[in-house]
């Protein structure tokens, strides 16, 4: 008796959240779906037998009999719709206020809103230089793909988004990114086990940023997309016979036919890394792997030229070469004005030797 009623409650359970329907798509189309069963990330149709999969952001009214089951979800839908139909259309700046309530609802979830929502979300922040805050989407975007389903927006190979290295210019915003990701021991990332990592190794140099130390995680990356990534927070944060060992893994990698993003990223690491050594030499050397990112892949990676330009401009000028320190800052002035890497301290002031000095040139100019 008591697994009749609970198979005849399971029964209704089901009916009661499937329904015949109407069902109204982004974009006019129109459909009648013999069965329309909604659940947090996505509303199911089924059309003679076939079943049909849509993320909220795709819905834009469901009538008729299930029409209650799906109320429910709309509001969130559309808030998520308007975001993503707003970046598509080029206002990033409308889009990313939108993308971020609909990521506060949909987050860290697997499914097809959630994928959406986090690489429109991932694209708005990385459009505005908001690298650390970019972090969160991105590892929902990794959450989300597998290797029968990959987002387009992460590359093909390495499964890594291009634009988001491991390096930042500032502490800005690294704090909050890192405690979010790392919440309960990274439990929103244990779905998936590569994503799980990167969420380490990511929140791993944010500590490192922002206190000067951090243990490097101990694991065997799941491919060599975590492998790239690892060698360069190893290449900065370990010991010294660790940052060589990794600087000469990353030598090694640059010389397979790579793509250029992965160059640059390669360049500003093994840069980064010869700067934490105590001589002048490697400083020079360091300088000089991190100047190969603004000269060679500036169109490319213009965030990450942004940070090794003024990187090197910091570096030249803390070993009193002034004047190319003044050069470099002028340079990151004319091309970099709203970059993040402006707003440090030492920045600022070094800008503002470099605007006294072109003011005083200007003046004896006008005199002669």
């Amino acid at each position: 008796m008591i697994r009749l009623l609970l198979c005849m409650l399971m029964l209704f359970s089901t009916a009661a959240h499937a329904e015949p329907g109407t069902v109204y798509l982004r974009g006019g189309r129109i459909f009648e779906a013999d069965v329309v069963t909604p659940s947090q990330q996505s509303l199911v149709a089924v059309i003679d037998g076939e079943r049909l999969e849509y993320g909220w952001h795709q819905i834009a009214d469901v009538r008729g009999q299930a029409a209650g089951l799906v109320r429910d979800y709309l509001t969130d839908a559309e808030t998520a719709w308007r975001g993503l139909s707003r970046l598509e259309r080029g206002d990033v700046v409308a889009a990313e206020p939108l993308l971020e309530r609909a990521f506060a609802k949909y987050g860290t979830q697997v499914g097809p809103t959630s994928e959406a929502v986090a690489t429109g979300l991932l694209t708005c922040r990385v459009a505005r230089g908001a690298q650390a805050l970019a972090v969160e989407p991105f590892l929902c975007v990794l959450l989300n793909s597998s290797d029968v389903s990959q987002s387009e927006a992460l590359d093909e190979n390495l499964k890594l988004y291009q634009s988001l290295p491991p390096i930042w210019s500032t502490d800005s915003g690294l704090t909050n990114m890192a405690s979010r990701i790392a919440t309960d021991n990274f439990a929103a990332w244990n779905g998936d086990r590569r994503t799980r990592q990167l969420a380490e190794l990511y929140v791993t140099a944010a500590v490192f940023q922002i206190n000067g130390k951090a243990p490097l995680p101990d694991f065997e990356p799941a491919d060599d997309g975590v492998r790239f990534v690892y060698e360069i927070v190893a290449s900065r944060i370990g010991d010294a016979p660790i940052r060589e060992q990794f600087r000469g893994a990353l030598k090694l990698r640059s010389e397979r036919d790579i793509p250029k993003w992965q160059r640059a990223w390669i360049h500003a690491a093994v840069g980064n890394s010869l700067l934490r050594e105590s001589d002048n030499r490697s400083s020079r050397l360091g300088i000089v792997e991190l100047l190969h990112v603004p000269a060679l892949y500036h169109q490319n990676q213009p965030f990450l030229a942004g940070v090794c330009l003024s990187r090197s401009a910091l570096t030249l000028d803390r070993m009193s070469r002034e004047d190319e320190a003044i050069l470099l800052a002028t340079e990151f002035q004319r091309v970099y004005r709203t970059h993040d890497a402006a707003q440090s301290p030492e920045m600022k002031q070094l800008i503002r030797k470099a605007n006294e000095r072109i003011a005083a040139q200007n003046t004896n100019e006008e005199d002669a």
